[in-house]
């Protein structure tokens, strides 16, 4: 049987607890479904953004909130922008309290260049919005940075870091290597995501393939 590596959910939002009944639905149904250890909750903006950008070698979806209470946080336009500059890879969705009609257009023109993954209002039922983070996931799941890493955490842990790729430069690269430049889009990265691609589809193209392959 095949391992699927867990995808982390990383919630960046101030106001998502309940402090008088120590609760909160979004992330008491997201731990139940996800895994107690794979939803992580940052209440400061910078600490989310530093947890994401540290662990960018990781399947992410982030729930981020778009304004933040204290004046001196970040607010979420500005954690997306920072995350994107580093990875189009990490799916993230922004819940806001204003109406979306409400929002500036050039701030709407930006998310959607950016390739924000949804923006929602925040006063909508919690339901939707795990909906939102199930679709995510479901998505990251079939993306080949994430078959690579299923197949990578199938081998053993000496195995993954024999060198399996060297460049015309003289890099060498290990499995986990790969999967952390794929995942950052190095050029290295992108070239072996292209590479492999174009195999599986010359594979696919001369022979029949089972499902489980």
């Amino acid at each position: 049987m095949n391992q699927i590596v867990p995808t982390k959910i990383v919630v960046i939002h101030d106001d998502i607890f309940d402090e008088e009944n120590n609760t909160s639905p979004i992330l008491v149904s997201l731990r139940i479904k996800y895994g107690e250890s794979n939803v992580i909750l940052f209440r400061h903006s910078q600490q989310g953004l530093d947890y994401v950008l540290d662990n960018l070698g990781k399947k992410m979806v982030v729930l981020l909130d778009r304004n933040f209470h204290d004046g001196k946080e970040i607010d979420g336009i500005e954690v997306f922008e920072k995350i994107r500059e580093q990875t189009s890879l990490v799916y993230v969705i922004l819940v806001t309290v204003s109406k979306i009609s409400e929002i500036d257009g050039n701030i709407l023109k930006k998310l959607i260049n950016k390739d924000l993954f949804k923006l929602e209002s925040f006063s909508a039922d919690y339901s939707q919005i795990i909906e939102l983070i199930d679709e995510a996931v479901q998505i990251l799941d079939v993306r080949v940075d994430a078959v690579i890493e299923d197949w990578i955490v199938r081998h053993p842990p000496e195995k993954r870091e024999q060198v399996i790729l060297k460049t015309k430069e003289g890099r060498s690269y290990t499995m986990n290597d790969l999967l952390d430049s794929i995942r950052k889009q190095t050029d290295v990265g992108i070239s072996f995501e292209k590479n492999l691609l174009k195999l599986a589809v010359e594979l696919f193209s001369r022979q029949k393939l089972k499902m489980d392959d």
